[in-house]
């Protein structure tokens, strides 16, 4: 009987060590499940400097910041996906949308902190709309819950920019921001210039010069310049518009009336054409035509279009020497007119 109250209480006392063991292997990582509270970070994506909407695609990259965990592991990584524009307009100036970094399902093997790595890596169009070179550190908490067994996992909700010192360093620590990643949008503008020149050159006459400019369907282009009280003060994207300019004007298209936001993307395709004057020749950069397509460009000092008109008529001086030898011999009959004149009255006497 004794001997089998101690097998009894031997294997009661192994159950325990293997309940404790089982305990203590479970509870020794944390994992954050879908739905947990402090599980996700906001990302806010911001274009500047746009008046017309914006239609563009971001894409970022989180990564465990191995330097910084050190020996603990991770297991599973935190989802982020794109930040899609479509067709989002601004307001003051700035578009944006949010995004969201979220860690449902990583498991984080022992207490402390750990630091994930942030970048925006993509964005469908490069030249219009550049990327954000910023790094933004991201963090997550883990510990022991009041039970003393239970591991926790909490996510920060903001996060440390382009800074390497640790959030929780006694000296310079880092200071933790919403994470906002930001850049202006690469746009410019067009402006058309007129000279006339000759000495028939009417410097006082306004010449119609229908423009297109083909952006992104629906995009509006400021018009300012000019003395012409009816021109257009907009100009839609893919529809001819008539301006009239004369001599010593510019018109500017593509510049917000803020005076320096652009408004044309780079790379649109743009066609400056004159309506043929009577009597007048067209040179449009240079070259004698009456039409000229081109290309935006990033710099827009390569984005004028000069129009030159000439208007020049011979002077008549031809025609008064062509005259003189009959002039003098009409001259010459009537001097011999008046001298037989008085001839005749003096034989008279």
């Amino acid at each position: 009987m004794k001997r089998t109250n101690k097998v009894i209480a031997i294997l009661m006392l192994i159950a325990l060590l293997t309940m404790s063991l089982f305990a203590n292997s479970v509870n020794a990582s944390a994992t954050i499940s879908q739905g947990d509270a402090n599980s996700t970070v906001t990302i806010t994506r911001n274009v500047t400097g746009v008046t017309n909407n914006v239609t563009n695609t971001f894409g970022y990259t989180i990564t465990p910041d191995s330097t910084y965990n050190g020996t603990k592991t991770v297991t599973g990584s935190p989802t982020v996906g794109n930040i899609v524009f479509s067709d989002v307009a601004p307001n003051a100036g700035t578009a944006t949308q949010t995004g969201t970094v979220n860690f449902a399902g990583v498991t984080f093997s022992d207490v402390g902190d750990y630091r994930f790595i942030l970048t925006e890596t993509s964005t469908t169009d490069s030249t219009k709309y550049p990327r954000d070179t910023s790094t933004y550190y991201l963090y997550v908490s883990v510990r022991y819950a009041n039970d003393g067994t239970t591991m926790v996992a909490t996510v920060a909700g903001n996060g440390i920019k382009d800074n390497t010192n640790d959030q929780n360093a006694q000296t310079n620590p880092g200071t933790k921001t919403a994470v906002v990643f930001t850049s202006g949008a690469a746009l410019t503008n067009i402006t058309i210039t007129k000279t006339v020149t000759g000495n028939m050159g009417d410097r006082s006459k306004y010449f119609d010069v229908p423009v297109t400019i083909t952006g992104e369907t629906g995009e509006t282009y400021t018009v300012s310049g000019g003395s012409y009280a009816q021109n257009p003060t907009s100009l839609t994207s893919g529809t001819q518009a008539t301006l009239k300019i004369k001599h010593g004007e510019t018109i500017t298209i593509g510049v917000a009336s803020n005076g320096t936001t652009k408004q044309i993307p780079i790379g649109a395709s743009y066609t400056v054409s004159e309506t043929q004057e009577t009597g007048y020749t067209t040179q449009i950069d240079s070259v004698e035509r009456s039409t000229i397509t081109k290309t935006t460009d990033a710099d827009p000092s390569n984005n004028g279009t000069a129009i030159v008109n000439n208007y020049e008529l011979a002077t008549l001086t031809g025609v008064f020497f062509n005259i003189m030898p009959y002039i003098l011999i009409a001259g010459i009959v009537l001097v011999l007119i008046v001298l037989l004149k008085r001839s005749s009255k003096k034989s008279r006497r």
